[in-house]
């Protein structure tokens, strides 16, 4: 019995640490909160844009208070670096230029290239009045640069 006792003692703290081990912390990579903030601000704007103009101004601004909401937490967030400032605006650039346009069309029940008449944006594609399938491309590689830029330079 004592020799069971003994045992008991001596294996006490092993059989105590395989019980308690600490749980691992989650790692969230860098790269994927900028794209998954900005992209969901972006995105979110657009509804709030596509909800206004038809009307439902609760539901508009309620998706643009979260949008801007998202883009003022991203600093606590984020582990920013200041050298890299150029990098997070020009992802929110790109991102900005390849998911605002299409979502806001889908909203408002529009073909996903339509092509407003009223911001200096709309005014500018109507300028350049590109073929359906460059602005497809276009924001294709708008929407490769916005995922690619974080994952390489931040």
């Amino acid at each position: 019995m004592k020799k069971l006792i003994v045992i008991l003692f001596i294996l006490l703290p092993f059989i105590i640490n395989a019980q308690y081990e600490p749980q691992k912390k989650r790692f969230i990579p860098e790269p994927v909160k900028v794209i998954t903030i900005y992209a969901g601000s972006i995105i979110l704007d657009a509804i709030g844009d596509g909800f206004c103009d038809d009307g439902y101004k609760v539901k508009g601004h309620f998706c643009q208070a979260v949008s801007t909401g998202l883009l003022i937490a991203s600093p606590f967030i984020f582990n920013i670096d200041k050298s890299k400032w150029v990098w997070h605006t020009m992802s929110y650039i790109t991102l900005r230029i390849a998911l605002f346009d299409p979502v806001y069309n889908i909203t408002r029940g529009l073909p996903i290239d339509y092509i407003g008449t009223t911001s200096i944006w709309d005014k500018s594609l109507q300028n350049l009045n590109p073929p359906r399938s460059a602005m497809l491309w276009g924001r294709s590689v708008m929407l490769i640069f916005g995922i690619s830029i974080p994952i390489n330079q931040l």
